[in-house]
């Protein structure tokens, strides 16, 4: 097989690992107004919930990242997707708020390793200046998942019940795990590459230099550099905005805007789908940048700095006049936010060297986590209490903090030793 095509295979089955994590995560948000009636949820149950998982994904993706980088991308993804897909299914058997969050615990602490090692994989098969346009392919799998999980979900629900919805999206990832086991292995020593494409890929990635140190030996030699925290802090702005959406949305126009759950079915996918387009449109431009001579952290800042002013639309999504218009601002501010993470994820591959670049991801995805976590809790609360017309302002206002933070926070690390580390100013 030619170099080309098994990068696109490789990268198939990335963004088709994110498409399935995103089904099963997704599937309790589609089915809240379900489970409200079914199972007596509130919306602080349901805040409370998705904190659970998002302080379990803040705890697990640090620790992900670390066991990629230790044991290899091949082996460790495999025991990712397995131990969600077993989660997943373990919602079917849910009598309540309270083992409901246990299984969102279980799901978030295996989730947690898509994204580390699926930009690894992308920055150990792509050469810098075709790795915004693969990072946005793999990352837009997010998306897809979110669009498809609503009409998905629902067929499921309203064929069969909503105990089978959760076990019918949870078979997939046993499914896509013999396709990775087949497929996947590290440039060095892939037995479908010939000798010649295995130096040419290698003479544009470069082979994965030797680990020193052990278990947490990456994380200690990037902790003192400012760019480190300054990526977290930007991520634990800009993220929340998508985590509402993909936890909140279903139920506001569920509440505010009177949508059954065909209704949601029929058109809550949408806003998904716009991500998907920022994402592509994202990393084609920084992708165009950087080959046209602009310098990699300038471009993925540019377009960054675009997306996030576009997702502060949510300001004008509640004042809305028809539930329409209000879907509308929300597919600007999904658009926004695709553009914005189909470059976070080539920023880290630009920064941070290949033998902790799972690390760097998620120790700075943490951030991500805690802003969610913090975001979803309150947004429950307040969404009891007021409805949702401050949560949207807040949403609105958070990008705008996450592009300043970006712009003087972020700069690039030139050497990451196991102790100490040096950083371009």
């Amino acid at each position: 097989m030619r170099l080309a095509q098994l990068r696109w295979l490789i990268l198939g089955l990335l963004f088709l690992s994110t498409v399935i994590n995103y089904l099963d995560r997704q599937a309790l948000s589609v089915l809240l107004p379900t489970l409200r009636a079914d199972l007596g949820l509130t919306s602080a149950d349901y805040g409370a919930i998705t904190m659970v998982f998002m302080l379990a994904y803040t705890v697990a993706q640090l620790g992900a990242g670390m066991v990629i980088d230790k044991i290899g991308t091949r082996r460790s993804f495999g025991y990712f997707v397995v131990g969600w897909s077993l989660s997943a299914m373990a919602h079917a058997f849910a009598r309540g708020a309270m083992s409901l969050g246990v299984f969102r615990c279980l799901l978030a602490l295996s989730e947690a390793g898509n994204w580390p090692a699926g930009a690894k994989a992308v920055a150990r098969w792509f050469p810098a200046q075709r790795r915004g346009m693969a990072m946005a392919v793999f990352d837009s799998g997010a998306a897809l998942g979110a669009v498809l999980a609503p009409p998905l979900v629902a067929l499921l629900t309203l064929w069969f019940g909503w105990r089978a919805a959760f076990g019918g999206t949870a078979v997939l990832g046993f499914l896509w795990l013999v396709a990775w086991l087949k497929v996947y292995d590290e440039p060095e020593q892939h037995v479908w590459l010939s000798p010649g494409d295995r130096a040419a890929v290698l003479a544009e990635v470069g082979p994965v230099p030797k680990k020193s140190g052990g278990f947490g030996a990456a994380l200690r030699g990037m902790i003192g550099a400012g760019t480190v925290w300054g990526m977290l802090a930007t991520r634990m702005l800009a993220t929340p905005v998508w985590w509402f959406y993909v936890f909140w949305l279903p139920d506001y126009l569920s509440k505010a805007r009177g949508f059954s759950l065909k209704d949601i079915g029929f058109y809550g996918w949408i806003p998904y789908l716009t991500v998907d387009f920022g994402k592509m449109a994202g990393g084609m431009t920084s992708d165009w940048l950087l080959a046209r001579g602009m310098g990699d952290l300038f471009a993925r800042k540019v377009v960054m700095v675009c997306g996030g002013l576009m997702m502060s639309a949510g300001l004008m999504v509640v004042g809305a006049p028809t539930p329409a218009a209000a879907i509308a601002w929300v597919c600007v501010a999904t658009f926004g936010f695709g553009m914005w993470s189909a470059n976070i994820y080539a920023l880290h591959a630009d920064i941070f060297p290949a033998q902790s670049l799972a690390t760097a991801v998620g120790f700075t995805g943490m951030g991500s986590s805690i802003g969610g976590a913090l975001f979803t809790y309150i947004a429950g609360q307040i969404v009891d209490k007021a409805g949702y017309g401050l949560v949207f302002w807040t949403i609105g206002i958070l990008p705008l903090l996450a592009c300043l933070t970006l712009v003087f926070c972020v700069s690039r690390i030139k050497q990451i030793r196991e102790t100490g580390t040096k950083q371009e100013n």
